[in-house]
C-alpha cells in the first residue's frame, strides 16, 4: 500500500505566505486566483512557511510514502517545492502534477492512501478506489475552498499513517 502526501496544508502550511499581499486575505473573503499562485515568489512562499508538526520525521519513517503536490508551474512553483523538500531532509519521492491534471491521472488510487487538505481531491481519490485521509490543519473540518468534510477520516497528524506502515 503507497501512502501519497499533499505539500500544501498538510506537509507545509503555504497559504499564509501564498496570499498574505492577496485583497481580502486578512479578512477571510479571498478567493484564490491561479495566476496570483503562479506568479508569486515561491522562494519566499516556501521560505516564509512552517513545517505542520514532525511530518519529515513521520514522512521519513513511512514504508512506500511519496510526496504528491500539484503545481501550477514548473520552473516556478516545481523548482523551489523540490528544493524545499529535500533541503528540509525528506527521503521520499517528489510527484510533481500539473495543476490542470487530476492526482489520479498521475498515479494509481486503487487501494492506496492520499493524505491531502482538499475535499475535491478526496473525491476524486476515493472514486478511483483510493483510501481518502483528510487532513485538518486549523480543526474546523473544512477545507480552503469552505468545504465541509462530510464523509473523510479526519486527522490533524501524519502520525495516522504510521498503522498502514
Amino acid at each position: 500500500m503507497k501512502k501519497y502526501i499533499d505539500f500544501d496544508g498538510v506537509i507545509k502550511d503555504t497559504t499564509p505566505a501564498l496570499f498574505d499581499d492577496f485583497p481580502g486575505y486578512s479578512t477571510g473573503t479571498y478567493i484564490s486566483n491561479t495566476e496570483h499562485v503562479i506568479k508569486k515568489d515561491w522562494i519566499y512562499v516556501l521560505a516564509n512557511s512552517e513545517v505542520i508538526g514532525n511530518a519529515v520525521e513521520i514522512v521519513n519513517s513511512l514504508n512506500d510514502a511519496y510526496i504528491l503536490t500539484r503545481i501550477h508551474s514548473l520552473e516556478n512553483e516545481g523548482v523551489a517545492k523540490i528544493s524545499d523538500i529535500r533541503e528540509l531532509g525528506f527521503r521520499c519521492d517528489i510527484i510533481l502534477v500539473p495543476y490542470q491534471v487530476k492526482k489520479t491521472d498521475i498515479v494509481s488510487a486503487k487501494g492506496n492512501i492520499l493524505v491531502d487538505d482538499a475535499i475535491f481531491n478526496l473525491d476524486e481519490w476515493q472514486l478511483a478506489g483510493g483510501i481518502p485521509i483528510f487532513f485538518d490543519l486549523y480543526g474546523n473540518n473544512m477545507d480552503g475552498w469552505k468545504v465541509k468534510n462530510t464523509k473523510y477520516t479526519r486527522t490533524r497528524t501524519l502520525e495516522i499513517l504510521r498503522k498502514y506502515n
